[in-house]
Parts: C-alpha cells; sequence; structure tokens
C-alpha cells in the first residue's frame, strides 16, 4: 500500500529538492535559476546578491541551468550549488542567512558544459566530502581521460574554507577524481553501510545502476551496460579493468535522474521511464526492481523526509513532458 501526500505543487522545471534540519524544504529551478524555501505554509524565493549573481551567470541549455545543491552537513547556512555558466559548469558556495543568499565563491570550476551531459548531482557523502557527477559533455571519450572533469564522479573538501574544492586525501588519481568512464550520472547517494550507489543514463539502449568504488572505470564509451563487453560478463563484474553496472534497464524504462537510499532499497526517479523505481537492498546484493509509481509522468528526483517518507518530484515542465494540472509537484509516499 502508497499512501501519497502532495506537499508543494506549481513548480517550474525544478530539479533538486533537499530538506533541511529546520524542518523547511528547499528546491532548485532549473530554467529559472532560482531557489527557494518552503516551510509549511509558507514560500520563500531566496534573494540577495547570491540570488542575483546565479540568475546572472547561469545559461540554461536543454539540460544546463541551476541544478543540484548541498548544504554543509556541519553548518546547514552553508549551501553548495551546482551551476551551467557561459565558459563551464562548476560548483559554488553561498551562505544562506534569513532566506538571503551571500555573493557566491568559486569552489570547483572547468567541468565541461553543453547543452547535453552536464551532471549536476552534488551530496556530502558519510566521509565527510562533497562529490560531484559530471557528465561527458558530448565528447564521450573525455570520460576515459582521468585528467578530464568531464564524464567523472568528483570527491573534494567542501567546509566552508578556502581549502574548498581542493582534492580529498586519499583519492585515486590524487586530483578531484574519485571514478571515472561516466557517460551522464544525475543520482548519488549511500547505504547505511557506507555502500554508494550511482545512476547513469545509457545512450540508445540501457541504463544504469552503479555501485561506486573508487578509482573505478565504469565503462563509457568503451562499452553501454553489457553492450560491447566481453562473454559471459554479467552484472557487477570487473572484467579488463572495467567496471559493470549492478542493475540495467531500457532507455525507454528508465532514463534515470535522483536516488535515495534506504537501509531497504534504492528508490530511483525515471524521466522517460515515467516511474519511480525501488530495488530492494538484500545481504548479497540486489533484489528485483519493481515500479512503484507510474501515473505522474517524469520523475526528476527522490529524497528521504524527516519523517522517513520518501518524497519524489515530478518534471513535466522541462520542455519534455506534458504539464497537468498542479505540475511540477512534490509527493511524498508513505509505504507499507
Amino acid at each position: 500500500m502508497v499512501e501519497r501526500t502532495e506537499i508543494v505543487q506549481g513548480l517550474d522545471a525544478p530539479w533538486d529538492m533537499e530538506f533541511m534540519g529546520d524542518g523547511s524544504l528547499l528546491v532548485t529551478e532549473r530554467d529559472r535559476a532560482t531557489i527557494t524555501r518552503f516551510s509549511g505554509p509558507t514560500t520563500a524565493e531566496l534573494s540577495g546578491p547570491g540570488a542575483d549573481a546565479i540568475r546572472n551567470m547561469t545559461v540554461t541549455t536543454s539540460e544546463g541551468g541551476l541544478l543540484g545543491m548541498a548544504p554543509l552537513p556541519s553548518d546547514p547556512s552553508v549551501l553548495y550549488v551546482y551551476v551551467t555558466r557561459a565558459e563551464d559548469n562548476a560548483v559554488l558556495r553561498m551562505r544562506v542567512l534569513d532566506n538571503e543568499l551571500s555573493f557566491p565563491v568559486e569552489v570547483v570550476t572547468g567541468i565541461p558544459s553543453a547543452r547535453n551531459h552536464d551532471g549536476g548531482r552534488i551530496a556530502f557523502g558519510p566521509d565527510g566530502y562533497l562529490y560531484i557527477t559530471t557528465g561527458d559533455a558530448g565528447d564521450a571519450m573525455r570520460a576515459q581521460d582521468p585528467t578530464s572533469l568531464a564524464g567523472k564522479i568528483l570527491r573534494v573538501v567542501a567546509n566552508g574554507t578556502e581549502e574548498d574544492g581542493t582534492p580529498a586525501p586519499e583519492n585515486p588519481f590524487d586530483s578531484q577524481v574519485w571514478s571515472l568512464g561516466h557517460r551522464n550520472v544525475e543520482g548519488i547517494d549511500w547505504a547505511p553501510n557506507g555502500r554508494m550507489f550511482a545512476s547513469e543514463f545509457g545512450q540508445n539502449a540501457y541504463d544504469e545502476l552503479n555501485l561506486i568504488e573508487p578509482g573505478s572505470n565504469y565503462g563509457w564509451p568503451l562499452v553501454e551496460s553489457l553492450i560491447d563487453s566481453p562473454d559471459g560478463t554479467r552484472l557487477g563484474d570487473v572484467v579488463d579493468g572495467l567496471t559493470y553496472p549492478v542493475e540495467q534497464w531500457s532507455t525507454d524504462e528508465a532514463s534515470p535522474s535522483g536516488i535515495a537510499v534506504t537501509y531497504e532499497a534504492v528508490y530511483m526517479a525515471a524521466l522517460r521511464g515515467e516511474a519511480l523505481w525501488r530495488i530492494p537492498l538484500t545481504e548479497t546484493g540486489l533484489g528485483q526492481p519493481e515500479r512503484i509509481v507510474d501515473d505522474l509522468g517524469r520523475i526528476r528526483d527522490v529524497a528521504i523526509d524527516p519523517d522517513g517518507r520518501v518524497c519524489l518530484m515530478t518534471n513535466n515542465t522541462d520542455g519534455r513532458g506534458k504539464p497537468r494540472n498542479g505540475d511540477d509537484r512534490i509527493i511524498c509516499l508513505t509505504l507499507s
């Protein structure tokens, strides 16, 4: 049984949502380049010099714009955002005070940008470092180049100081790069036991859910899921230096964006697949994926609210969906 409670409606191409420690909810809107706080019946679009700067610098492309955000766990008034600019994608830092944003400080710059494949998800891992997903920005072989920031998951210091953006200790390439060989990752999260998962767009055939290990090569563009892999290769295998996904879907079933991981499952938002997928976690790996929502159109993100509910955010107003009355919206699910 799934009980639904709608908590927000009327969003315009939303991309990320973050539940804050004070019980409020922050939402980025990709094309308007705004961040809005929802707190019960009160709605406030964040303003101030940071908000003005973000609007002025953001270049909205097919998939670029104001994308992910992550509050600093030790001080949620410090907010990191991922934005597409004229020359690159960048991670910036601002401080939130009384719904005003301070002028942004550059943290990571020079991430290749394009109309498509801009990555954009950022999140703090259980180790306290900031993880950043990037796309190949339309140049597939950059994903195999460890010196390029494109097609990677990055791991950097982020503590609100001048150290921000430097490579985190024990990174495998002595750089910001944590893993490589990604086409376009838009979802990352961690299970309670520390396992890191990432959702990834395929090209023409298969989308992926990957189990991320430092220094691993996830194959793009040499392989797409198991396509072009050696005979006998199975999901989850590591063969000839390439790490294969732990689960796959046809691109019509998924086109995955945000994920949220609990003690019992990975929840994955699907855009073209117009679904919320639940992939059970088992003692030995993963169980059979199941669609638990498939009647709300495109789904961009999923998060766990302070009450433990699985909350999804639709994405029907981004130019690729079919908006319905009240779209876009955030709906929280009580699962039993």
